[in-house]
Parts: C-alpha cells; sequence; structure tokens
C-alpha cells in the first residue's frame, strides 16, 4: 500500500474565492441586520457581543475538519498496521477521524460518533440544507456502508478498535448515532434494534441484545440505585441520556420509575449537585435532557434555570470545553421545560431577564472558548490537548496538542445554535459560514487520498 497520511489544501481558483467571498459578506450583514432588528430590548448590545464570539470562528476549521475525511477506509491497515488489505466488511467505505493525530496513526480509525458530527456539521455551519444533496453520491454510499456494516446481530454497532464488550454509555451512544445516521440514509439496519422488536415483536431472533439492567423493571430499580447522583451527577446523567432511546422502548412504567428517581435526587437548588459549579450544571444539561425524553417538568425548574447562567457568567476556570458549552444547554433545557410545563409567559419573562445579562454572558463565554482554540482553528477538548478517549475507549494518540472533532461542534455550531435558542432568535439564526466555505470544504473532500499509515 502507498502510504498517505497528512493534510491537503484546497485548489479553488482565486477568482472563485474572491467572488464567494464578497457574495457571503452581503449575506452575513443582512442576516445580522436581521437578528439586531428583532430582538426585543438590548439589541445592539447583544449582537455586538454575539458577533464578537463568531469572530473565533474562520476557514482554519473547515478545513481542519475537512481533512479528517477518510474516502477509503482499510480496517486492515488503519487498526492492524497490515500493508495488504484483508477485506474486512468495513474497507472500502468512507467516514471520518476523531482527530489527526488518529488519521495518521496505526491504532485508529473513522468512527460512527465523529462522522455524525461531521455530516451534522455541515448543515449547522450553513454549507447545505442537506447533507445527502451535499456530498456526491458515491462518497454517501460508501459512509452509509460504514454504518451499516458496523452492526452487530445484536442490533447495536461496534467499532472494530474497541469491540463488542464496551460499557452501556458507549454502546449507547454508538446504538443512537447508528439508529439516526442509517434513517438519514434511508437504509433499514442490516439486523433488527431493540427499536424494531418494541414495535414487532415478530422480529425477535433471540440475538437483539437486552441490557441486563432492563430485562425486568426490579432490574431497572437496581441499576437505578447504583448511579452516583450524589457526587458525579453528570456521568450519572450521561449515561442514563445515551440509553434513554432504549429505555423508551421498554414501556412506560420503566419511564414513570426513572422520573420518580430522578425527581427524588434532586437538591434544593435545582439541580443534583451541591454547588451551581461546572460540575453541578454539566449534570444538570445531562439529566435535564432526559426530562425532555420523558417529557416530565423538571422539579424546580425557575431555580435550575438559575444555576444555569450562574455557571455561564462564573470565573471558575474551564477544564474541558464541556464547562463552557453545557450551562447554556442546561439554560436552554430550564427555559424550554418551563415553557412547555409551567407557563410560556413565566419563560418569555425569565428569559428577557437573562437578555439583560447576555452581552456580559457572551464576552465571558468567548474568552472561556477562545482557552480551546487551536493556531489552526480547531478546537479541543480539554484547554493544550484532545481527549485521547471517547467512554474510556482509545480515539486519539494520548497528549497530543490538536483539536478534535467532539469539542470542534460543541465550540462552535453547537454553541451558537444553542445561545441563538436561548436569546428566543431561532427563526433569525446568523449562520457561521457561507458558499465559500462551503466549496472549500467539498474542495478538499473530494480531493483526500485514503489515508494508508
Amino acid at each position: 500500500m502507498e502510504k498517505f497520511i497528512g493534510s491537503i489544501e484546497h485548489t479553488l481558483a482565486p477568482e472563485l474565492v474572491e467572488k464567494l467571498k464578497a457574495d457571503d459578506a452581503k449575506k452575513k450583514a443582512a442576516e445580522w441586520k436581521e437578528f439586531e432588528e428583532n430582538l426585543p430590548f438590548n439589541a445592539k448590545e447583544i449582537t455586538e457581543a454575539f458577533r464578537e464570539l463568531y469572530e473565533l470562528y474562520d476557514e482554519g476549521l473547515v478545513k481542519w475538519m475537512a481533512n479528517l475525511f477518510d474516502p477509503d477506509i482499510c480496517v486492515c491497515n488503519e487498526v492492524y498496521g497490515k500493508t495488504e488489505c484483508e477485506h474486512h466488511p468495513l474497507c472500502g467505505t468512507a467516514g471520518f477521524h476523531y482527530t489527526h493525530s488518529a488519521r495518521d496513526t496505526v491504532g485508529y480509525m473513522p468512527n460512527i460518533e465523529a462522522m455524525h458530527s461531521a455530516l451534522n456539521f455541515t448543515v449547522t455551519s450553513g454549507f447545505t440544507d442537506n447533507y445527502l444533496n451535499y456530498f456526491p453520491k458515491h462518497l454517501i454510499d460508501k459512509m452509509a456502508s460504514f454504518v451499516y456494516n458496523l452492526q452487530d446481530k445484536d442490533g447495536y454497532f461496534y467499532h472494530p478498535h474497541w469491540g463488542n464488550k464496551i460499557a452501556a454509555g458507549r454502546r449507547g451512544r454508538d446504538y443512537n448515532w447508528g439508529v439516526t445516521l442509517l434513517g438519514k440514509f434511508g437504509i433499514k439496519s442490516k439486523y433488527p434494534t431493540i427499536a424494531d422488536i418494541a414495535k414487532d415483536k415478530s422480529k425477535d431472533t433471540g440475538e437483539t441484545y437486552i441490557p441486563d439492567n432492563l430485562k425486568s423493571i426490579e432490574a431497572f430499580k437496581e441499576y437505578l440505585n447504583t448511579l452516583d447522583f450524589d457526587t458525579n451527577s453528570y456521568g450519572s446523567g450521561s449515561v442514563l441520556n445515551s440509553q434513554f432511546s432504549q429505555i423508551k422502548t421498554r414501556g412506560e412504567e420503566y419511564i414513570q420509575v426513572l422520573g420518580e428517581f430522578l425527581d427524588s435526587k434532586q437538591r434544593d437548588n435545582g439541580i443534583w449537585h451541591p454547588e451551581a459549579n461546572y460540575a453541578g450544571v454539566n449534570g444538570l444539561m445531562k439529566t435535564g435532557g432526559v426530562y425532555s425524553g420523558m417529557k416530565r417538568a423538571i422539579p424546580n425548574p425557575d431555580r435550575a434555570l438559575k444555576a444555569a447562567v450562574t455557571a455561564i457568567v462564573s470565573d471558575e476556570e474551564p477544564v474541558g470545553i464541556v464547562d463552557v458549552w453545557n450551562p447554556w444547554v442546561a439554560l436552554s433545557i430550564a427555559l424550554s421545560n418551563i415553557k412547555k410545563f409551567r407557563s410560556p409567559e413565566e419563560a418569555t419573562e425569565l428569559r428577557n431577564e437573562f437578555l439583560k445579562l447576555a452581552p456580559e454572558a457572551l464576552r465571558i463565554t468567548k474568552k472561556k472558548a477562545e482557552k480551546f482554540r487551536k493556531p489552526d482553528g480547531s478546537f479541543s477538548y480539554l484547554q493544550q490537548k484532545s481527549t485521547a478517549t471517547m467512554q474510556g475507549y482509545p480515539c486519539a494518540v494520548p497528549n497530543t496538542y490538536e483539536g478534535d472533532m467532539d469539542a470542534a461542534v460543541l465550540a462552535t455550531t453547537f454553541m451558537v445554535d444553542t445561545i441563538t435558542g436561548v436569546l428566543g432568535m431561532n427563526d433569525h439564526f446568523v449562520h457561521m459560514f457561507g458558499s465559500y466555505e462551503s466549496a472549500l470544504f467539498m474542495n478538499i473532500v473530494e480531493n483526500r487520498k485514503p489515508v494508508r499509515k
């Protein structure tokens, strides 16, 4: 195999670049004008502060992400370092790596979560309205084949580097991405999933995996009592969040038990942690997401909202990019919960109160997010390096000063999308990128050679 690792530059003609950038500048100016005109008050100050946050995002991020694409995966080479392909079912498919170090080092290959993040990014960043129409069909087919061939007879999706003896959180996340992506690609799963069997018992072949903690309501109750909500509400909320789509398939009784359990664990401050710090509000974000899935009111949502705002404007040093993004998500979840389960008027009143603080909150957020930005425009999960594992499983070369896919989407499109929603401006969204960055990204993707290490 001919060795090929590393990044490539775009080959767009200078005159095309100039035209696309000029067109984008006009469109972006119009979007910011509409945004400011539709804020109920404090409009100029909020718009100026939000625009300052957008200054963190440039074409370097686009180049970095496009260069994570592998158009022709060879598991034999990438994971095992072999010089000849032995035709693993995933060989010949396509996907996105988690980091550049993973792309260029034997022992790593693209993973399903990185693929989901990259495809979602092309829509939320402003490249396209539909990534199925944006990517060439042959690449869509290869990415669909990647997801399809990750599935095992037990219904779950397993990365060959990690195997099938993995923790519930990792299994649940990959299950969610697998089912979501196959649905987007319009492809039926290779084997029945737990959701398929819940809808049609005749599809149960006896091989589909039912986790031990979901085999009976008694087992589920016992499992919930093993979760450490007293000192680790983030980890506990996260593992429940990742399993929620599976829990839901087991029936309403499971949802009721889960809701009562979480209600009982909430503290007087509206969260599941003694303090309204990053650890506590990160737990609110994950646990609040479970409430959203259950369509259940969060007890004391006004206190939860206050805790989220406290974390956003705090001077606590962020360890991970999640410490910057999660409090905004928690605030969004609290506002949504109040609107749906208490009073739309109360939610509007609380949002308008927050708008008074929004310029300060946005500038504090920019300063925190900037700590994770790398010189190439990417963002890292930790301030100085990417995380080497995802839920405990290897995804990048340890201790490498580089950006990673998780942080790249959390600090950018996820960040601005969440903040836009908190400000009540979903109908007046300002896209991060335009036609130039869209052309840049696809030019690199289409010219990437297969990774051979």
